[in-house]
């Protein structure tokens, strides 16, 4: 509806653009051609004073002078008292037919005391005057076609008893074949000056866009600006407490102080990571990429997987957590997309809460599921509240609390939710705290079992077990395989397709699970799992990973997208492991 209104208002501007141009064309024309016709009558002074004498040729004469001194100031009134619009025109074009009619009808008026040679010649001069007027009354075809007819039978008419038949039909004929010529000729000009009309308001409506379009690459431009300036102010934050508290821990040698060291060290490392994890999701909005994949998904093992760590980062705090979950459900939802904004719902209910408690509560409605986040912090002022979800605004509850962070999770959140076309819903008062609601569909696919066995929370699944690991960049590769064997697992590490291979073929038994990067020197993390699961069979596998995009790609293994916590990688690992280990569900 609106690009018809936008095309009837285009079409609009064009036809009064043309109108426009055809008054500025017309009033121009009448203008130059006053003062031909004047000369012009001058002139034939000297052909019809000796045929008429002087009062005869002045009668006509004086008539013509007057009409076309008078005519530019009756335009200018007109235009004043109506406006240009298309009667004017068509007033205009009339009274200036008329006016240059007065030339013809010297023709019938001297023919009779002319001499044939002197009347040839009169002719000859009206019969230019009426081709040249194309000029002039071209934008209104319609009336040059009258004009044309009119002042064609007014010569003809001064030819009548001055010829023979034979002439006369001659020059009848020849009138009848000239005069649709020179319409037509009105008709290509005034088509002509449409199409000039209608260029001119393409050109204008491009130029329109291209300004546009720069002002938006402006603000683009500056956005980024505004990006970096902010990512990289409040990166160096956390960054400058690491070095300062590496140092304390490095120099300190009293345990309980290198412990609380160690503790804060961890917390600004996750502070880190999260700040990382939010650039690269705004990266992904910025360009377009990030999309979603709507899926059956088991809402339990998400919240489990979400909450993996939490409840243990609130003690430490002295803050109370609570989950509340009725009975399991399984939704329709990214459950990438899904676990990160729950992430970030309790992210900020962590960092904005000083005291009180941080309550999950997920329940299930007829066909809706809803999770709701709430805490007792500090919350927000409503004019706070308003732009909460907007790229980089942290409102004055940030400096309440001393909060964290770069502005992201919220705006990043209301994104995802709107890829995957949820509701989300979101309260706070100051001094109150803060609720998040989330309305997710039931999927229609499968549902949530009430026997469902709860993950193992424990690490009896890890110990003993053998994980295959290739991944190309020592340093990682290192830091992975150090904390797998800290956790009780026996590792076959490599840093291709084929080390791993022989490496497996050096180690007792087939592994029980395989974590592979995704770019490798030599192929792909998938081909690495390809060739494993080919010599021994169905072994459980994830892609740990730094590109953004897998999950555009098709892939058909889970991804863990680096940086990942230890925590995390640990409720994957202990979830694959137990899903290995239950039998298939009889059908």
């Amino acid at each position: 509806m609106g690009q018809q209104e936008e095309t009837g208002a285009g079409a609009r501007d064009a036809s009064a653009e043309l109108i426009k141009r055809s008054v500025a064309m017309i009033l121009a024309q009448t203008r130059a051609g006053a003062g031909t016709a004047l000369l012009m009558g001058g002139t034939l002074g000297a052909v019809f004073v000796p045929a008429v004498g002087w009062w005869h040729y002045l009668a006509w004469y004086l008539p013509l002078v007057l009409v076309m001194l008078a005519r530019q100031p009756y335009f200018r009134r007109v235009l004043e008292r109506e406006g240009t619009n298309e009667t004017t025109l068509r007033h205009i074009a009339y009274v200036t037919a008329a006016s240059n009619w007065l030339l013809a009808l010297s023709v019938p008026l001297f023919s009779s005391a002319l001499e044939v040679a002197d009347l040839g010649v009169l002719t000859i001069v009206a019969i230019g005057w009426i081709s040249v007027a194309v000029a002039v009354l071209a934008v209104q075809p319609r009336v040059y076609a009258l004009y044309l007819t009119v002042c064609m039978i007014t010569v003809y008419l001064g030819w009548v008893q001055r010829t023979s038949v034979r002439e006369m039909l001659l020059i009848g004929v020849a009138m009848c074949l000239g005069g649709p010529m020179l319409v037509r000729l009105a008709r290509i000009v005034q088509a002509q000056l449409r199409d000039l009309v209608e260029a001119a308001q393409q050109n204008a409506v491009l130029v329109t866009q291209l300004r546009r379009a720069l002002q938006s690459q402006e603000e683009a431009q500056r956005a980024r600006s505004r990006f970096l300036g902010a990512a990289s102010h409040d990166m160096r934050q956390p960054v400058q407490a690491l070095l300062f508290l590496s140092d304390i821990f490095r120099k300190s040698n009293d345990p309980a102080r290198r412990d609380a060291m160690a503790q804060q060290i961890v917390r600004t490392g996750e502070s880190i990571d999260s700040m990382f994890r939010h650039l690269v999701d705004f990266a992904q909005i910025d360009a377009g990429t990030m999309k979603a994949v709507v899926q059956p998904v088991q809402l339990e093992q998400l919240v489990a997987a979400a909450v993996s760590g939490f409840a243990e980062k609130c003690a430490a705090r002295a803050l109370r957590f609570r989950l509340e979950m009725q009975h399991p459900c399984t939704v329709a939802a990214d459950p990438v997309l899904l676990e990160r904004m729950l992430r970030n719902f309790l992210d900020n209910a962590f960092k904005y809460s000083l005291t009180g408690e941080i309550e999950l509560k997920v329940t299930c409605d007829g066909d809706v599921a809803t999770l709701c986040v709430s805490d007792q912090g500090v919350g927000m002022e409503p004019e706070d509240l308003a732009q909460a979800c907007n790229a980089f605004f942290r409102g004055r509850s940030a400096a309440v609390a001393e909060a964290e962070g770069i502005g992201l999770g919220l705006a990043i959140s209301r994104h995802m939710a709107d890829l995957m076309q949820v509701d989300l819903h979101l309260e706070s008062m100051p001094g109150v705290g803060t609720r998040v609601t989330v309305h997710l569909p039931l999927s229609a696919v499968s549902r949530g079992r009430a026997d469902a066995r709860p993950i193992d929370t424990g690490d009896s699944l890890l110990r003993g077990r053998l994980v295959a690991v290739v991944e190309n960049d020592r340093l990682a590769r290192e830091a992975l395989c150090a904390w797998l064997l800290e956790a009780g697992a026996r590792v076959a590490q490599a840093a291709s397709i084929e080390q791993l291979m022989e490496v497996l073929r050096n180690a007792a038994g087939a592994p029980d699970l395989m974590l592979a990067d995704f770019r490798l020197a030599n192929g792909t993390g998938a081909d690495a799992v390809e060739a494993v699961r080919a010599a021994y069979g169905n072994v459980p596998a994830w892609i740990v990973s730094g590109e953004i995009d897998l999950g555009e790609r098709g892939l058909k293994l889970p991804v863990l997208q680096k940086p990942i916590t230890p925590e995390r990688l640990l409720q994957a690992v202990r979830a694959t492991l137990q899903c290995a280990q239950q039998p298939a569900d009889p059908k």
